[in-house]
C-alpha cells in the first residue's frame, strides 16, 4: 500500500488504495483484509476444487470414464465435484437480528458457523448424498456460499475447474494414483491436498 502511494501503478492494491465512495475511502485494515480474501479465493479455492476433483475422480474410476465418454458432462461434473469434496467447508458471520434457527435462540451479533460441506450432503437436499453422480440435476450446492455472501469470483473458478480438470482427462486417458499416501493439509475450513502424486502415463 505504502508503495502504491509513493509509486502508482494500475492493479488491484491501487484500486482499493483510491477507491472513494461520497468522501469515505477503505481503511488500511479493510485494503488487507480485501487482498487477504482475494487471494485464497482466488488462488487456493481453485487449487483445492481442481486437486480435489481430479482426486475424486481417480477414487470414482466408473465416474471418470463416464466423464471421457461424455466430454459435454464437464459443466455438471464440476458442480458435482464442488459439492461432493468442498473446498471451502465452513464460514463464520454475526447474525444480522435475533432470529431463531434449529430451535435454537440466535442474538444479534452473535458468531455463527455456517458448514457448507455438512450442507452439501444433506439428505433432505440432495438424494443418496454420498453417492458421485457427474450427471446430478438440480445442484444447488454450497460450495460458493450463499445470498450476499456468494463468491464473486464463483463464475471463474468453474470455467478453471472445467478446463483443467477436461484438459487433464482428454490429454492423458491412462491417468492413475501413486501409492503415495494422501495427505489432506491441517486447516478446517479449506480442505485439500498437500500434494497429489499421479502417474500420467500408467499402462
Amino acid at each position: 500500500m505504502e508503495d502504491q502511494k509513493r509509486s502508482p501503478c494500475p492493479g488491484l492494491v491501487h484500486s482499493l488504495v483510491k477507491a472513494e465512495l461520497e468522501g469515505d475511502r477503505l481503511t488500511e485494515e479493510e485494503i488487507i483484509a480485501n487482498c487477504i480474501i482475494t487471494l485464497v479465493g482466488g488462488l487456493e479455492t481453485t487449487t483445492n476444487l481442481i486437486g480435489n476433483g481430479v482426486l475424486t475422480l481417480l477414487r470414482h474410476p466408473d465416474e471418470m470414464q463416464r466423464l471421457r465418454n461424455h466430454p459435454d458432462l464437464i459443466v455438471s461434473a464440476v458442480e458435482e465435484l464442488l459439492r461432493y469434496e468442498s473446498p471451502s467447508q465452513h464460514t463464520a458471520r454475526l447474525a444480522p437480528a435475533d432470529v431463531e434457527l434449529g430451535g435454537k435462540a440466535v442474538r444479534k451479533r452473535q458468531a455463527v458457523i455456517a458448514v457448507m460441506g455438512a450442507g452439501n450432503r444433506d439428505p433432505e437436499r440432495f438424494p443418496d448424498p454420498n453417492r458421485l453422480d457427474l450427471a446430478r440435476q438440480d445442484n444447488r450446492h454450497l460450495a460458493f456460499g450463499w445470498a450476499a455472501h456468494f463468491c464473486f469470483g464463483a463464475p471463474l473458478a468453474r470455467i478453471e475447474g472445467q478446463i483443467a480438470i477436461g484438459t487433464l482427462l482428454k490429454r492423458f486417458p491412462k491417468i492413475a494414483l501413486e501409492s503415495a499416501p494422501i495427505v489432506w493439509r491441517e486447516n478446517l475450513g479449506l480442505r485439500g491436498l498437500k500434494a497429489l502424486h499421479i502417474n500420467l502415463q500408467s499402462t
